[in-house]
């Protein structure tokens, strides 16, 4: 996961992308996964996505970026619901 890190809050918007791989000889299946935006209006959890891999696939796939203005300083995170992963939250601060 990588959160931009160029403009951020009230000077423009943070962007977040990531990407994933399975492991070789998996068995595929659908990977659901979405964000959570944190900041001084709360929690947010956007809606999820998924992403249908075949059995084997090893290749990356990139998840669906967001892009959003934050109040404030805060934390982006990707979770992965299906297969559960963890992912740790990306912080982020607020130029003066």
């Amino acid at each position: 996961m990588n959160v931009n890190a160029s403009t951020k809050c009230k000077l423009g918007a943070v962007t977040a992308t990531g990407t994933f791989h399975l492991a070789p000889n998996g068995p595929g299946g659908v990977v659901k996964y979405y964000w959570i935006r944190k900041d001084s209006n709360g929690t947010v959890p956007m809606p999820v996505q998924s992403i249908t891999i075949v059995a084997g696939d090893t290749s990356v796939h990139a998840v669906v970026t967001d892009s959003w203005t934050p109040a404030s300083a805060g934390t982006e995170q990707l979770v992965f619901s299906q297969p559960s992963y963890g992912v740790t939250p990306q912080s982020f601060t607020c130029r003066p």
